[in-house]
């Protein structure tokens, strides 16, 4: 995710909690069984985008959906899973944000009005996005929940459809974000996909100076979860690290 907004943080609530919901704790060897299949994780994405579109505008506007579907599958393709069946949405909001379920990535209408004619870092959220289904960070976090090791530990030898059930209850009470691991990850991904997509990989890094920009102006239209995102300053940093790593490889 790169910034969270007030409006829109309960997103990551339905998401955890589909993402749950339809995963099957095996018994008796339940925790070190715990599995999430690729299968069930795409299940877990679309019961999310399910919710997500049914609570929140969805953008009609031609223009820019075409925009961020070109983007997204351009940069999909040439990630580590080219393959899965990828939707890309556009949200109206006046919040800077973009967020990601397995399978589905959704960019504000601020977030590209921010990003103006630089295509180029809005490639780079959207690239950010991807990375966190490459990455699958949504199962790595549900597997390492406090929650997730509950209902593991205690359902297990429970039936299948009563773990569901109470997992998907347990999910909407604890919040799941991504770790500063998982997103500095994304962000590596991001820049990576950028550049062998064929876009310019500073365009996060425009973009994450535009974030700093406005949160150092008391982040109107910012919300408070951009506090607890790792240091701007320091993700800019290790962006650049990563292009100067692809640049180097280029001329070898």
């Amino acid at each position: 995710m790169i910034n969270g907004t007030r409006v829109l943080l309960p997103i990551r609530i339905l998401a955890c909690a589909a993402a749950v919901s339809i995963m099957t704790i095996p018994a008796p060897r339940a925790q070190a069984q715990f599995s999430v299949s690729e299968k069930e994780e795409l299940q877990a994405g679309r019961e999310a985008d399910a919710k997500i579109t049914q609570q929140y505008k969805v953008s009609r506007d031609r223009n820019l959906n075409g925009l961020v579907n070109h983007l997204g599958k351009r940069l999909a393709s040439v990630s580590e899973r080219p393959n899965i069946p990828w939707t890309f949405r556009v949200l109206d909001s006046k919040e800077l944000n973009a967020f990601s379920v397995p399978g589905y990535v959704y960019v504000t209408t601020a977030t590209i009005d921010a990003c103006g004619n630089d295509q180029d870092a809005l490639a780079g959220v959207i690239g950010h996005e991807i990375g966190h289904t490459t990455g699958k960070h949504a199962v790595k976090q549900t597997k390492e929940s406090t929650i997730g090791g509950l209902i593991i530990g205690v359902l297990a030898g429970r039936s299948s459809r009563t773990v569901q059930t109470l997992a998907g209850l347990g999910a909407n009470l604890v919040m799941l974000g991504h770790s500063r691991g998982d997103e500095y990850d994304a962000d590596k991904r991001g820049v990576r996909y950028a550049h062998e997509a064929g876009y310019d990989p500073n365009g996060l890094i425009r973009f994450f100076e535009i974030l700093e920009e406005k949160g150092g102006k008391g982040g109107r239209g910012v919300a408070e979860y951009f506090q607890t995102h790792p240091n701007t300053g320091d993700r800019i940093k290790r962006a650049k690290d990563e292009i100067r790593k692809l640049e180097e490889s280029d001329r070898n």
